[in-house]
């Protein structure tokens, strides 16, 4: 059936791939966002709104439009295509955006590398499935990876905040040493998942 067939099913069809198109244009306003906290731009009342219920919004879009695309049966080409690569550009330019603002900090470096570099490998070994007839979807593990990510970076974002606005004779320590500690934790974690799954994909891709 063509993905014309699938969409003309309901008169919403348009929406899950809105919302992941939406996602990727949000993105450059994330790492403005992050970058302002580090480098003082704009205001505080802006950084909040961005990077508090904007990059919420954006992270659950991550699950709603999979799964209003399932529930209303508009699953098309373009959008398996797209939704991943949503992603992996949020994903990405988040961690660059902390990487630059941690002044290359290896405990940063490492594993934003990794998962970048994982990501365009995996992307590589899709398109290489592809020239042999064979579609290489998402594990469960890596969509596991995806939420480690996103919640890492969520957490993140409240170490940043709480460091550039919260007075230090309150619980800035406790709060900012917390984040820190449990946000770098669940990057590491998904690092870690990357390259596992990531060698999954490429010895799947190139098997004969």
């Amino acid at each position: 059936m063509s993905d014309l067939d699938l969409a003309s099913r309901h008169p919403l069809f348009w929406v899950p791939n809105a919302l992941t198109i939406a996602r990727i244009l949000l993105i450059p306003v994330f790492i403005i966002g992050i970058l302002s906290l580090e480098f003082g731009w704009g205001s505080p009342l802006g950084q909040l709104v961005v990077l508090g219920p904007l990059f919420a919004l954006a992270a659950f879009t991550d699950w709603l439009d999979g799964y209003l695309a399932r529930r209303w049966s508009v699953v098309t080409g373009f959008g398996r295509m797209i939704d991943p690569i949503a992603d992996k550009l949020l994903v990405a330019g988040c961690l660059i955006a902390f990487m630059i603002a941690a002044r290359g900090d290896w405990l940063f470096l490492v594993p934003g590398l990794v998962i970048i570099f994982r990501d365009i490998l995996v992307s590589g070994a899709r398109e290489h499935a592809a020239l042999t007839g064979r579609v290489m979807s998402p594990t469960q593990l890596a969509k596991w990876k995806t939420a480690f990510e996103l919640l890492g970076i969520a957490v993140l974002i409240v170490w940043a905040l709480s460091r550039a606005y919260l007075p230090i004779d309150s619980v800035i320590p406790d709060i900012a040493d917390a984040s820190y500690a449990l946000g770098l934790g669940l990057i590491w974690l998904a690092a870690l998942l990357s390259a596992y799954t990531g060698s999954l994909y490429l010895r799947d891709a190139i098997r004969d």
